[in-house]
């Protein structure tokens, strides 16, 4: 079998969640079968390179209008990259049009990450678009159950669904410096709560910073992105304890996550679907206070059993749920092992590329008369 994973970037360079997981799949899934990349080259050259050993066909594009490459070769390689599986990571609506363009020979799989939450209005035109492709998939592969039911998208194609979570290498995540570890205790005052991601707005990190007054614990808010000067002016105008030390490198990510007590992750909107950066709190031991979005979140932080879930945007309900936890070591420690065998034993990256090659197999053998029969 040969599979074509198809996005609009790759891991590395670009370190988003849904990149991970792509890139974590064609590594795995290269036992089984032959893999390759398509995605856009954020420059208007392309070019062919090779992301631990698969190869990535990296399109040349004009630009992007509301992340979305503009990228009018797309489609023609597409066509061109015959392949008997195109799994197509959504939303993504430059590949979903150019699919709809190229007609590619190979069956069509759409991995289902998240509906398009603030574009609104461009939602008015690009929704007809991808209602068209989802009902031309042979199989739609979301991220959780929870999604699907509160997805108004997956609603009218409830009928090809096939949950499989996200994964992650827990290994990745089990051997901190403990010199390292130590001295971010001492830095921040013994136990800290910590976030670590994109700083991007439906991450809800105002709310974060303005539970911090109220958090019996210095809070550290990692990361970088467009949200993150305006974060670091409203601590400054609350007098937050909160520290900004910007992007880590994976070797302090896995040192603040084994040093921190618990692990905050505030969104706010249902373009956060899954929570990686959950797992990866819960890879090292940590309970972590979530919000409820009716997404895979809540799937993901146990309320009760790896953590507690309270309503987004609400600061004080926030603080209140850290500070149960601050103040029970016993029960942090027995949530976070729970979250750490958990995520062994259900959420293991290569245990998920199986999952998704064996539902690959299956629309293959669908393909050809469900095609014939679906609108």
């Amino acid at each position: 079998m040969k599979i074509l994973h198809v996005y609009k970037d790759f891991y590395p360079p670009v370190l988003g969640g849904m990149e991970r997981h792509i890139g974590l799949m064609c590594r795995f899934q290269r036992q089984w079968a032959d893999v390759e990349a398509l995605v856009c080259s954020r420059s208007w050259r392309t070019r062919v390179s090779h992301r631990d050993g698969t190869p990535v066909l990296e399109v040349g594009e004009w630009g992007r209008f509301q992340s979305a490459p503009v990228s009018p070769a797309f489609p023609w390689h597409l066509r061109r990259l015959s392949a008997d599986v195109v799994v197509v990571h959504v939303p993504n609506p430059t590949a979903e049009l150019a699919w709809l363009i190229a007609r590619p020979r190979g069956c069509l799989v759409v991995r289902y990450h998240s509906d398009v939450v603030r574009q609104a209005a461009a939602m008015k035109v690009y929704r007809p678009f991808l209602m068209k492709f989802l009902r031309k998939a042979a199989m739609i592969i979301p991220t959780s159950e929870p999604y699907v039911a509160s997805s108004p998208i997956l609603a009218d194609v409830r009928d090809r669904c096939r949950v499989v979570p996200l994964g992650i290498l827990s290994e990745e995540f089990q051997s901190p410096d403990e010199a390292r570890v130590s001295a971010l205790r001492a830095e921040y005052g013994g136990d800290f709560v910590f976030f670590s991601g994109m700083h991007r707005y439906y991450k809800g990190l105002s709310f974060l910073v303005r539970a911090a007054a109220e958090i019996r614990a210095n809070v550290v808010i990692a990361g970088d992105g467009p949200e993150r000067e305006g974060c670091i002016a409203l601590a400054r105008k609350l007098g937050a304890p909160a520290a900004f030390p910007g992007a880590l490198t994976h070797e302090e990510l896995v040192a603040h996550l084994h040093a921190c007590a618990v692990f905050a992750f505030p969104s706010v909107e249902r373009s956060e679907a899954f929570g990686i950066s959950i797992m990866e709190a819960h890879a090292c031991g940590k309970p972590v206070v979530a919000t409820k979005l009716g997404t895979g979140v809540e799937f993901i932080n146990q309320d009760g059993k790896t953590g507690l879930n309270v309503p987004p945007r609400d600061p004080r309900a926030l603080a209140e749920a850290v500070n149960i936890l601050l103040s029970d070591p016993a029960r942090r420690k027995h949530m976070g092992e729970y979250a750490r065998e958990r995520i062994q034993r259900e959420f293991r990256a290569e245990t998920v590329a199986k999952q998704e090659f064996t539902l690959y197999q299956e629309a293959m053998a669908c393909c050809g008369s469900c095609n014939n029969t679906r609108t």
